[in-house]
């Protein structure tokens, strides 16, 4: 093993009782939010529906997601947004005939920071992951001759930011 020299030894040694700012990456803020959606639908013109007989959601995508400030405050939130395609099978015709709309869906949200750490010095990025993929939760006909769809989809949103640590450094022998 070599020896360390003088000029090492001083640069290796600290006072007792040092600490060490580390500038490093965090999650500083998360929240989930559930969203629920109503949506109508026109069909074939001249068709007019009798009964929903099933429904799809397919290919649900999230864009990138963006820090932002929530309501003009001083509070941060992410902003989603996405698409989803949703497919209806329906029947007409006093139930003899059964056609399908598909038709994307756009949406975007706002979802506020619940567990947010203020003491982040540079917000730097924001993640978003889909935990609840979009879901029918009612579909019907109405009386005008449309078909109206409720769903939900849930959102889990996070924000990264610069952050510090201070490491209190140990001296040889220390633990």
């Amino acid at each position: 093993m070599s020896d360390i020299t003088g000029a090492e030894k001083r640069s290796l040694s600290f006072p007792k009782g040092a600490y060490r700012e580390i500038i490093t990456k965090a999650v500083c803020g998360t929240a989930k939010k559930y969203f629920r959606y109503s949506q109508h639908f026109v069909p074939t013109e001249g068709l007019n529906p009798n009964a929903v007989l099933g429904t799809s959601i397919t290919q649900m995508r999230l864009k990138e997601p963006e820090v932002t400030e929530v309501g003009g405050s001083d509070k941060v939130g992410v902003r989603v947004n996405g698409i989803f395609e949703v497919h209806i099978w329906y029947a007409y015709n006093n139930g003899k005939s059964t056609e399908l709309i598909r038709q994307a869906i756009n949406f975007e949200e706002i979802i506020p920071m619940t567990e947010y750490d203020m003491q982040s010095s540079n917000l730097i990025e924001a993640r978003a992951i889909v935990i609840r993929p979009p879901q029918c939760l009612d579909a019907a006909t109405t009386d005008d001759g449309r078909i109206k769809v409720d769903f939900e989809v849930g959102i889990y949103a996070e924000v990264i930011g610069e952050t510090k640590v201070k490491v209190k450094i140990a001296h040889h022998g220390e633990e």
